[in-house]
């Protein structure tokens, strides 16, 4: 028995954010370690930059012009962003394409993930390139839709290496272990089920269940049953306990995926997360 490594390339979408240059950092890192072609998407987002909006009488040829401008200048942002990614790839011996795409991020997004076995996003983004990246629809929309698993990344990459699974028995969980699993990520990495439940007898079960399927894959995971009712800051809180590198995390407590993707817990781990946070649906 063995693990099945299916992962063959990675999409990183990109902007001029520090949380953007941490995606592609740790794209390089996986695509170095695991022979990875890695794929940088651009996005000139023109429906932004043409958003109607009120304009004095006899105004609208100025605004015309002016939405000209602010296109014309994303689309060089945009390519400058993609030739600096190009460079890097390049730098660390790794195989890349660029691609730039025009309309909705998460549209073009979700398209072309279908080329790909994972995409990297910033926990914040700045598609618009209109200032700081920010928190906004983008990555919960993203994920809510993508064919492919997402990986939200922090600002500032760990230095820890350790994968934490935050695991509930849900569909959803189940189905985001499996596709870490086959991903190759845990390769040579420390791994922990985490399972938060105020049940404890529960939260083990949870969590040999997870131990288990992973032990069939050859991967060895310790497994950590936690009575508790605030399962956002418990498995947040050890990821600093365990020196976490990457977190993964499915639909964790909730009954539904609407309230999967606009609830508070998944919110609170996708903004508060200091490391990776490797998600599907």
């Amino acid at each position: 028995m063995g693990t099945h490594i299916t992962m063959r390339s990675l999409m990183i979408g990109l902007d001029n954010s520090e949380f953007s240059a941490a995606a592609v950092e740790l794209g390089l890192k996986w695509a170095k370690a695991n022979n990875l072609m890695v794929i940088g998407l651009g996005v000139v987002d023109e429906t932004f930059l043409r958003k109607g909006e009120a304009v004095p009488l006899g105004g609208m040829a100025y605004k015309s012009q002016r939405d000209d401008d602010l296109t014309i200048d994303a689309r060089k942002a945009v390519e400058q962003l993609l030739a600096d990614f190009s460079r890097k790839c390049s730098e660390a011996g790794v195989a890349s394409k660029v691609l730039e795409d025009e309309g909705d991020p998460v549209a073009q997004i979700v398209r072309e993930a279908q080329r790909v076995d994972v995409v990297l996003l910033g926990q914040k983004t700045n598609f618009d390139l209109s200032g700081p990246a920010h928190i906004d629809e983008v990555l919960p929309s993203v994920i809510r839709q993508s064919p492919r698993p997402v990986v939200a990344v922090p600002k500032v990459l760990p230095t820890g290496d350790a994968v934490v699974v935050a695991y509930d028995g849900s569909v959803q969980s189940a189905r985001t272990l499996q596709s870490f699993q086959t991903s190759g990520l845990a390769s040579g990495r420390p791994v922990h089920i985490v399972a938060i439940n105020p049940d404890k007898v529960a939260a083990a079960r949870h969590a040999d269940i997870a131990a288990e399927f992973l032990a069939m894959h050859d991967i060895k995971a310790a497994a950590h049953p936690i009575a508790g009712h605030n399962p956002a800051q418990e498995i947040l809180s050890q990821l600093t306990k365990l020196n976490a590198g990457l977190l993964v995390a499915g639909a964790y407590g909730q009954p539904s995926l609407r309230e999967f993707f606009f609830g508070s817990v998944t919110r609170t781990i996708l903004t508060q997360s200091t490391a990776p946070v490797f998600l599907y649906c």
